[in-house]
C-alpha cells in the first residue's frame, strides 16, 4: 500500500512537470500568443516549472522547425571560407588577404565612405568581390573603426533612434544610415550590375562587429527590394550586436533560410544595445552560433535553437569580456585581416 501511494505520488509530480495537469498546448506558436510560457525542453505551455534556458514567451524564441540539410551551420566552410572574406575587409586591398588564402576570389571594387551625417567625418569601408571558381559574389563590411564611431553609436542608441525598414519594423538608425551611407556610395550600382551578370551566383555578406549588422541591413534590403532571392544568400556574421526591433527580427526569421550570428565565447557585443524595456528593445535575430571555448579547430559549439532570450551567450551576461570580441576562430580579426590574413600568424 506504501509503494503504491509513492508510485502515485511521483506520477503526479512528473505529470504537473510536463505540463499534463497544468494546461498543455504542443504548439509554441499558440501558446506564447495567449501570453503563455512554453517550455521547449518538455513540450508543454504553462507548466509548473521550467528551466530558464528553455522558457519561451515571444514568439521569435519558438524553436525552429528542422531546416533543409543545405542551409546547416558548417563549421569548417565558415572556417576555411567566411573566416576569409570577413577578415579580408580590414585590408584597404582585400585582394591581399585573398591572394594568401582565397587566390580564385578577386575584389570587385571597394568603398570608403564617410558614414555620418555629423562632423567630423567617420569613415565605413566595404568590398565586392567575384569568384568564378565558386560562383559566388561576396559582400563583407567593416567594424567600428575608431573612438569617434563607436561615440556616434552609442549616442544614437541613448536617443533611442530607430529608422522604419520597408513594411519590417525598425533598425537601429546608426546602422540603417551607415549601411545606405555606403549603399549610395557606388555599393548600389555594382550590386545591381554584377547581379545582372552574375544572376546564378550565390551572395556571401558577412561582416565583425558593427560589419556585422551591416551586413545584416545589407542582406535584408537586397531581399526586401527583391534585388537577390533569400534563398541565394549567405549571410554568416561575427560579434554582431543587436541590429533591429522585434519585428524586424521576426521578419528577418521568416525570411532567411540561411543566417547565422557566430558568438565567441564572452563576447559582449553581441549583448549591446541592451535590451532595457519597451521602446528601447531590440532582439537578435537568428541564429546563434556559441562557441564556448577557445575556438580551436574542432572546438565543440551550440547551436542555438531560440533567437534572443537567456540562453547561449546570454547565460554569461554579467561576465562578459570585450578581448573575447576581438578573437575569432584563433584570429584577431582587424589586425590578421590588415596584416593581408598571413598563413603563418601568431596568436
Amino acid at each position: 500500500m506504501k509503494n503504491c501511494i509513492i508510485l502515485l505520488f511521483f506520477s503526479l509530480l512528473g505529470s504537473v512537470s510536463t505540463g499534463v495537469i497544468a494546461k498543455t498546448d504542443e504548439n509554441c506558436l499558440n501558446c506564447v500568443s495567449r501570453g503563455k510560457e512554453w517550455c521547449s525542453s518538455m513540450k508543454s505551455c504553462d507548466v509548473l516549472w521550467c528551466p530558464s534556458e528553455h522558457s519561451v514567451f515571444n514568439k521569435i524564441n519558438c524553436p525552429q522547425e528542422e531546416r533543409d540539410s543545405k542551409f546547416e551551420y558548417d563549421d569548417d566552410f565558415v572556417r576555411k571560407k567566411v573566416l576569409i572574406t570577413t577578415a579580408a575587409v580590414n585590408s584597404n586591398d582585400p585582394q591581399f588577404c585573398f591572394d594568401n588564402q582565397m587566390p580564385t576570389m578577386r575584389v570587385f571594387n571597394t568603398y570608403d565612405v564617410n558614414c555620418s551625417s555629423l562632423p567630423p567625418a567617420v569613415p565605413c569601408f566595404a568590398y565586392t568581390a567575384v569568384d568564378h571558381t565558386q560562383k559566388v559574389i561576396a559582400l563583407s563590411f567593416r567594424g567600428t573603426q575608431n573612438n569617434l564611431q563607436l561615440a556616434e553609436e552609442l549616442i544614437t542608441y541613448f536617443y533611442n533612434s530607430q529608422r522604419k525598414f520597408s513594411t519590417h519594423g525598425n533598425i537601429f538608425s546608426f546602422f540603417y544610415d551607415a549601411f545606405f551611407f555606403i549603399w549610395d556610395g557606388g555599393l548600389h550600382v555594382d550590386i545591381l550590375n554584377l547581379q545582372k551578370e552574375y544572376p546564378d551566383y550565390e551572395l556571401w555578406i558577412n561582416g565583425h562587429s558593427l560589419g556585422g549588422a551591416l551586413a545584416s541591413v545589407a542582406a535584408s534590403h537586397l531581399v526586401d527590394q527583391k534585388i537577390f532571392r533569400a534563398e541565394n544568400i549567405k549571410l554568416v556574421t561575427m560579434g554582431q550586436p543587436r541590429t533591429g526591433d522585434y519585428d524586424y527580427a521576426l521578419w528577418h526569421d521568416q525570411t532567411f533560410p540561411y543566417s547565422f550570428r557566430i558568438v565567441h565565447n564572452r563576447d559582449i557585443v553581441p549583448h549591446i544595445p541592451p535590451q532595457l524595456g519597451p521602446g528601447y528593445s531590440l532582439f537578435h535575430h537568428r541564429t546563434e552560433i556559441w562557441y564556448p571555448n577557445d575556438m580551436e579547430m574542432g572546438a565543440p559549439f551550440q547551436k542555438c535553437e531560440s533567437a534572443d532570450g537567456y540562453y547561449c551567450s546570454a547565460t554569461l551576461d554579467f561576465n562578459l569580456s570585450y578581448e573575447d570580441h576581438g578573437f575569432y576562430f584563433v584570429k584577431e580579426m582587424p589586425a590578421w585581416g590588415g596584416a593581408g590574413c598571413p598563413t603563418l600568424w601568431l596568436k
